[in-house]
C-alpha cells in the first residue's frame, strides 16, 4: 500500500473517530421525587442514572485509547521503512484496537438493549 492510501485510510479513520466521541462526560439526568426536595434545590441521582453515566464515560475512554492506539501504529508503520517486523508489529496492533473497538460497540449495543428495553430507562 503506497504512502497516499495510508495516509487518506488514516484521515479517514480520524474522521470516523471523532464522530462518536463527541460527549467525552455524561450528564446524569437526575429525578426530583419530592416537591419538597425540589424547592430545597436537592437533585435525587437515581441509581441505573450513575451507573449509565459511568459506563458511557468509561466507553468515552476506550474510544479515546483506540484512537491513540490506531495513531501510534499508522506512524509507525509510515515511518518503518521496510521493515517487515516494524510493518507487522503495527499492522497487528491496529488489527487488535479495531477487534477492541468492535467488542466495545458490542458492549455498549447490548447495555442499551438492556437499559432501555428491558429496565424502561
Amino acid at each position: 500500500m503506497n504512502i497516499k492510501k495510508q495516509i487518506s485510510l488514516l484521515i479517514g479513520m480520524i474522521g470516523v473517530l471523532f464522530a462518536p466521541v463527541v460527549k467525552v462526560f455524561a450528564q446524569i439526568d437526575s429525578t426530583l421525587t419530592d416537591k419538597a426536595a425540589k424547592s430545597a434545590g436537592i437533585n435525587k441521582i437515581l441509581i441505573p442514572d450513575m451507573l449509565a453515566s459511568i459506563i458511557k464515560f468509561a466507553l468515552s475512554f476506550v474510544g479515546v485509547i483506540f484512537f491513540i492506539f490506531i495513531i501510534y501504529s499508522g506512524i509507525q508503520w509510515m515511518t518503518a521503512g521496510g521493515e517487515e517486523e516494524k510493518v507487522t508489529k503495527a499492522r497487528t496492533r491496529i488489527i487488535n484496537a479495531s477487534v477492541g473497538l468492535a467488542i466495545t460497540g458490542a458492549a455498549y449495543f447490548i447495555t442499551y438493549l438492556v437499559g432501555k428495553v428491558l429496565l424502561n430507562l
